[in-house]
């Protein structure tokens, strides 16, 4: 059930009109839901660093399945998430969009409070 209504919600967020601006890396703060942008510089089994002009931040994407998302080096794709709480910089990945449109639902985020709204990506 709750994996349904976090599918609703997603849906949603992700169809509906607006437009945010992405937040630089180094600028990242506990919630709300936060977009970032940047170019993949390292993959990992539970995700990949992202890095943009002012930084860079590890990204968990955790799939079912220990999958690994679809993404490869130096590709630029924008994140929706949540800096997790802690000592270390791991920002808790929601959806990874790619600038083609394709989207990567990570379905296990860790549970905040916020809303996002999809602009477009250039």
């Amino acid at each position: 059930m709750r994996l349904l209504i976090l599918s609703v919600w997603l849906a949603v967020v992700l169809t509906a009109g607006g437009c945010t601006g992405t937040t630089p890396i180094k600028n990242v703060r506990l919630p709300p839901v936060t977009t970032i942008e940047g170019t993949i510089t390292h993959l990992d089994q539970d995700g990949f660093t992202l890095a943009d002009d002012s930084g860079s931040i590890f990204v968990r994407a955790r799939l079912p399945d220990d999958r690994r998302p679809n993404v490869s080096l130096q590709e630029k794709v924008r994140v929706y998430g949540n800096l997790q709480g802690g000592q270390e910089r791991v920002f808790d990945g929601y959806v990874i969009k790619k600038p083609n449109g394709e989207q990567i639902i990570v379905t296990n985020p860790t549970p905040h409070f916020g809303f996002i709204i999809q602009g477009s990506f250039h």
